[in-house]
């Protein structure tokens, strides 16, 4: 017998608002920080840095995934897939909810909320192929049954077709960043440009989303030049400023989680970044779980003021403890218990110790800097790196745009810090070409180098490196070396689907790590 009780809200009697449409589409962002502690609050730290040749576990943190060897019974991997899983469903009911609506609602307003839920479907759906592979189970619609909660596998190449159909509405969908942050509080919802950059970013991601299939550069080109020559975005003239202070959901900004410090310290909508990748244990209160290597000291050339922005390192910024102390990184150094060849990760952190572990700091997941590094690598992957530095049809433009930026004097820095005044001395590209400079053995000397130097410094820490690395890998194995170094293997590339869904799901088969 079914008993249906009129006092209980369900999802079947609770959409019959615009205000409650509205309201379906923040679960599928608050998956973002992840409410089982798989998200950019906590879980993205170990499993998309930990892997990567930029960053070491310290020796208070014994994790699985810098060794390659993560197994399927690990929580933290087992956290990412629920939490990312569950934005799937909010995306999937907040899109038959407004497409379903049958009262009276502005065309423009309908477009917008089903451009955000395309948009956040496609986002999860990326998280999930990158981490544990294309034959996650593919659910296009809410699960109403058994037969639709027990899904098999997706076959090869339907996940990364869907999530560039996903990408692909949003972008028809969704207004432009200047018409939507008109109203105050809708800033930092995705916008036009944030679903066509991560269009972009999927079409480079295609060896990963697709494994063993080749990157879509002609599409992806086409799509950044439109964000481009959309004039809704430029870079912000101190790289210092996407990192900390007032200056989240800048003009630099393309997409961001926006972290909120709660009253409720386990509603998980908050950064626990700085405590756990910030600051090395012994000073202020960090645990420092994870932390830059002794090859991402050495990939900053001589004269970069981003190593400083980037890194608590020698000659670097200070931090101020709560009560008062005045630690430099020689203090840092001395007060962690042994000696390991690591740095500290200032960016996302402020210079100064507060009462609270966690944080509001946003994790900035895409910036226009990286549109203009995939536009580079896109005209270079066409074959125009002969065209000069000043010439927009080239790739040599876009990096310099980088690479002028990073120069810049930065007034709002520590007074000790010799670009407080004086500016970065990193010479443009043309000379860095012409130098015979090589860098943790890579010699800059062709265009397709320049960039994967440039995206190594430039988005140290922002989740891009190992990825970066892997989709090169699949076209050039020469980009997997540094990491097959450290135990690196094909088998490796993903991890392997969490033990309690395949023995709550008969019908779903793990990858190979998994075997």
């Amino acid at each position: 017998m079914d008993l249906n009780n009129p006092e209980e809200i369900s999802t079947d009697t609770y959409y019959t608002k615009v205000e409650q449409l509205e309201a379906a589409i923040i679960p599928a962002y608050q998956a973002l920080f992840g409410v089982s502690q798989g998200g950019y609050a906590v879980g993205a730290f170990n499993n998309q840095l930990a892997p990567g040749d930029d960053f070491d576990a310290t020796p208070s943190n014994t994790i699985f995934q810098d060794t390659y060897s993560t197994p399927a019974y690990d929580a933290t991997i087992l956290n990412s897939w629920k939490d990312f899983f569950s934005g799937v469903y909010a995306a999937n009911l907040a899109i038959e909810k407004i497409e379903s609506y049958a009262d009276d609602i502005q065309e423009s307003l309908k477009n917008r909320m089903l451009g955000e839920a395309y948009f956040l479907r496609g986002l999860h759906y990326m998280h999930l192929c990158m981490l544990f592979g294309e034959t996650v189970p593919l659910y296009d619609h809410s699960v109403t049954d058994a037969s639709d909660y027990y899904k098999g596998n997706a076959q090869p190449g339907e996940i990364y077709k869907f999530i560039i159909d996903n990408f692909s509405k949003a972008a028809e969908l969704l207004p432009v960043r200047s018409k939507l942050y008109e109203n105050e509080s809708y800033i930092g919802r995705v916008t036009k440009g944030a679903a066509q950059g991560y269009l972009a970013r999927a079409y480079l991601y295609r060896p990963l989303l697709e494994k063993g299939s080749a990157a879509e550069f002609s599409k992806a080109e086409k799509v950044l030049k439109e964000i481009i020559d959309s004039n809704e975005y430029e870079l912000v003239k101190n790289f210092r400023d996407n990192s900390v202070g007032n200056n989240e959901n800048n003009k630099e900004s393309i997409f961001e989680v926006q972290m909120v410090l709660g009253a409720d310290f386990f509603e998980q909508s908050y950064s626990l970044r700085w405590q756990m990748v910030g600051i090395p244990s012994g000073t202020g209160s960090a645990w420092w779980q994870l932390a830059p290597n002794q090859r991402t000291y050495n990939e900053f050339e001589e004269g970069d003021p981003r190593k400083y922005m980037t890194l608590w390192c020698p000659e670097g910024a200070y931090y101020t403890e709560l009560n008062g102390n005045i630690a430099d990184w020689e203090y840092m150094y001395e007060h962690y218990p042994v000696e390991v060849s690591l740095y500290g990760m200032r960016k996302y952190c402020l210079d100064y110790q507060i009462g609270n572990i966690a944080n509001e700091h946003n994790e900035r997941l895409m910036r226009y800097a990286d549109i203009l590094l995939m536009y580079a690598e896109c005209l270079h992957e066409a074959g125009h790196d002969n065209l000069s530095m000043t010439d927009q049809n080239g790739p040599k433009y876009w990096i310099q745009m980088i690479r002028s930026r990073a120069n810049n004097i930065v007034p709002s820095e520590q007074p000790q810090l010799w670009y407080q005044h004086s500016p970065g001395t990193i010479p443009d590209v043309e000379t860095l070409l012409a130098s015979g400079s090589v860098i943790n053995g890579i010699p800059m000397n062709d265009i397709k180098n320049l960039i994967v130097h440039e995206r190594y410094v430039e988005f140290c820490g922002e989740y891009l490196r190992y990825f970066d690395l892997l989709r090169w890998g699949m076209a050039d194995a020469k980009w997997l070396k540094s990491i097959k170094d450290l135990g690196w293997t094909e088998k490796a590339m993903y991890y392997p689907f969490p033990q309690q869904e395949l023995n709550n799901n008969k019908n779903l088969r793990g990858n190979e790590m998994n075997k």
